[in-house]
């Protein structure tokens, strides 16, 4: 399995009322009620760990962040289960927190 590209954009999944697509792509993913832990290892060096989240992700465009206007709630639009969620987008969240520098250790 190889992980997306950087050039390969996932399109945004937002669609305004009068039916036109958002022209943006996805640019950020959070877990939420995703369980977090770091565990001492006998060697003195801590490992980190974590789950699928126990609710949803929820995506953030290139164009509207969100899409949620000030004072509204963030779209039901931006919500994705792991079982609809794009095939690249999947990957690179399963890269899991070793996908960039810094992401395994403790602290900033």
């Amino acid at each position: 399995m190889e992980l997306m590209m950087d050039q390969e954009m996932i399109p945004c999944p937002f669609v305004y009322a009068n039916g036109k697509r958002c022209p943006g792509h996805i640019t950020r993913v959070e877990a939420y009620k995703a369980d977090l832990s770091w565990d001492r290892q006998q060697d003195g060096s801590w490992k980190f760990e974590w789950s699928a989240p126990r609710s949803h992700y929820h995506l953030f465009c290139s164009a509207k962040g969100n899409h949620a206007g000030y004072g509204r709630q963030d779209s039901d639009q931006m919500k994705v289960y792991a079982d609809r969620m794009p095939e690249g987008l999947w990957q690179a969240v399963n890269a899991g927190p070793g996908s960039h520098p810094g992401a395994s250790g403790i602290g900033p």
